[in-house]
C-alpha cells in the first residue's frame, strides 16, 4: 500500500516537473530582439556618463534623445550643460527594474548624483530614480526618453542662486 502511494506521488511529481518545464518556454513573439539586453544598454550608458565619456554614451541613445544633435554637438552640449553649469557627477547607479513589452523596454534605475545649483558654492548630493525608455532601432536597443520618477531635482532647485 505504501509503495503504491509513493509510486503515485512520484508520477505526479514527474508530471508537475514536466508541465513546469513546458510552461517555462515562452512562445515566440515573432520579434527579432537584440542580444544585448536593455538593462545592459542602460548600465553601459550610465557607466559612460560616470566617466564623462560622452562620445561613448552617444552610442546608446537615439538621435531624438540626443536632441537631434550629431555626436560632436552632443558632446559639447553635455559638457556645457552638465559639467560647466552644474558641476554634475554621477557617483553611483543601480538598475532596479526592467520590463520589456514587444520592442520597447522600461528600465528603472537609482542614481546617486552630485551637482552644484547655479550661484551656489556648495555641492549637493541626491539619490533619484529615473525610468529610461528604450526602443529597438537599427537592430540595437537605444534609449529614447527618460523620466525622473522619485526624489527629482527640480529646475527651481538648480537655478535657485
Amino acid at each position: 500500500m505504501l509503495a503504491r502511494i509513493i509510486s503515485r506521488l512520484f508520477c505526479v511529481l514527474v508530471m508537475v516537473i514536466g508541465l513546469c518545464a513546458c510552461a517555462a518556454k515562452s512562445p515566440s513573439t515573432g520579434l527579432n530582439l537584440p542580444s544585448k539586453s536593455p538593462a545592459r544598454v542602460v548600465r553601459d550608458y550610465l557607466e559612460a556618463l560616470k566617466k564623462y565619456d560622452f562620445d561613448r554614451s552617444y552610442d546608446y541613445i537615439s538621435i531624438g534623445y540626443a536632441g537631434n544633435l550629431d555626436r560632436e554637438s552632443y558632446k559639447i552640449n553635455m559638457k556645457h550643460n552638465l559639467i560647466d553649469n552644474f558641476n554634475w557627477k554621477l557617483l553611483n547607479y543601480e538598475v532596479i527594474g526592467v520590463r520589456i513589452i514587444g520592442d520597447q523596454a522600461f528600465v528603472v534605475t537609482e542614481l546617486e548624483v552630485k551637482y552644484r545649483p547655479r550661484g551656489s558654492k556648495e555641492d549637493e548630493q541626491r539619490r533619484v530614480r529615473v525610468q529610461y525608455v528604450l526602443t529597438v532601432l537599427d537592430k540595437s536597443w537605444k534609449i529614447t526618453s527618460d523620466e525622473c520618477v522619485f526624489n527629482c531635482i527640480t529646475q527651481d532647485e538648480l537655478n535657485r542662486g
